[in-house]
């Protein structure tokens, strides 16, 4: 499978982000690198036959589909159902290990080749409630598209495979995902598109991450920053790249580490090896990527231990340990997902709550949080 038969046109998480001049970012594809998970998926399944992921009984849900008309705008049974497990799935790996607070659901677009389907969240007494996923109820609006999704902000967004999370100008999230009949349709597989669905829902639970992007920005990163920013600019530099391939390596032994004390002593070089490369690259007119790439890390993973958790679920992707990690990796090939999965799954290990801390309005981030753990 070549990359660009892989690549989804999805959206980097600076989309959590509120836009904040006329032209928005959001009408600029960035390939969201989640999907790394896909080539691995691909490649798994060329050698090893196809996933056997505990979704709601998706080849029931693929059998059962049926495709949407313009006359019978509803969302169907199956697509229903795999909301409701993916919503219910996210508060499961959130209590699992992300330890994040009670969920704020942000408003949902989700949408098929024909038409599209908008969930508000709602109280229970509203009377007009018509789909619950997660114990939320949600207000449920269908409607027929012509190609172009229009997104809660008032923008519009070609209806083609992607998911990503987003912010609109008063502050709350809403979160935008293509179906599975389109992911199917595309060679993708359920497990996939779940995956993505509990990594880019986990943005919409941190807009306070977001919020620091936006102020370095203000302070003179450039406004086209997303979470391959560091791998962008420091890449064509080898001394840079083997300082990070080093401490990543690290940071695996780490995770792998067959006692706790062995798995202390790794992340203790593993930091050490943070700080140095850091100290050296990430100064003078660099200075501010030091704390873009803190930022990011801490947002690609947590987005990444939660599709990571779903996959390891017995009640979700049902995959070992051993065969979730090289799905979610795909060799290596983007830093911010690959070194923050190792970071926070380190963390989890080390100081099981800590994630908790990365949401919500003071949100910290990952690597003072692994400091911390590492001086208990």
């Amino acid at each position: 499978m070549t990359r660009e038969e892989i690549q989804l046109t999805l959206r980097s998480p600076r989309c959590a982000r509120a836009p904040s001049h006329a032209v928005s970012w959001l009408s600029v594809p960035v390939v969201f690198t989640l999907l790394a998970i896909a080539s691995a998926i691909a490649s798994a399944q060329s050698a090893t036959g196809p996933l056997t992921a505990r979704l709601i009984d998706s080849r029931a849900a693929s059998a059962g589909y049926q495709p949407p008309t313009h006359a019978a705008c509803e969302l169907g049974a199956a697509d229903s159902a795999w909301t409701a497990m993916a919503l219910d799935g996210w508060r499961r790996q959130s209590s699992r290990g992300l330890h994040a607070p009670p969920i704020r659901f942000p408003t949902l677009v989700l949408f098929d080749s024909l038409c599209s389907h908008t969930l508000v969240p709602a109280t229970r007494s509203a009377g007009d409630v018509s789909f619950i996923g997660a114990g939320q109820p949600f207000v449920l609006r269908s409607v027929a598209h012509s190609d172009t999704i229009r997104l809660p902000n008032g923008e519009l967004q070609p209806a083609t495979l992607l998911s990503f999370a987003s912010r609109m100008r008063n502050g709350d999230m809403f979160f935008v995902m293509s179906l599975p009949s389109i992911w199917r349709a595309s060679g993708r597989s359920d497990t996939l598109a779940t995956a993505v669905f509990m990594h880019e829902f986990t943005h919409t639970q941190s807009p306070a991450l977001g919020s620091r992007i936006d102020a370095l920005i203000r302070r003179g990163l450039p406004e086209s920053i997303d979470d391959d920013v560091i791998q962008k600019r420091f890449d064509s530099l080898p001394a840079f790249r083997l300082a990070y391939e080093r401490e990543r390596d690290l940071l695996y032994e780490a995770v792998r580490a067959p006692t706790r004390d062995l798995a202390v002593r790794a992340a203790r070089r593993a930091l050490a090896a943070i700080d140095a490369r850091r100290a050296r690259f990430l100064r003078g007119p660099n200075t501010l990527y030091a704390e873009a790439e803190d930022v990011f890390l801490s947002m690609e993973g947590t987005g990444q231990l939660a599709a990571y958790l779903w996959l390891t679920d017995p009640m979700g992707g049902a995959m070992s340990a051993d065969a979730a990690s090289p799905f979610i990796r795909r060799g290596g090939r983007r830093w911010s997902q690959d070194e923050g999965l190792a970071l926070l799954l380190i963390l989890s290990r080390l100081a099981p709550e800590a994630p908790r801390e990365m949401f919500g309005p003071s949100a910290r981030t990952v690597l003072p949080l692994l400091r911390s753990a590492l001086v208990r």
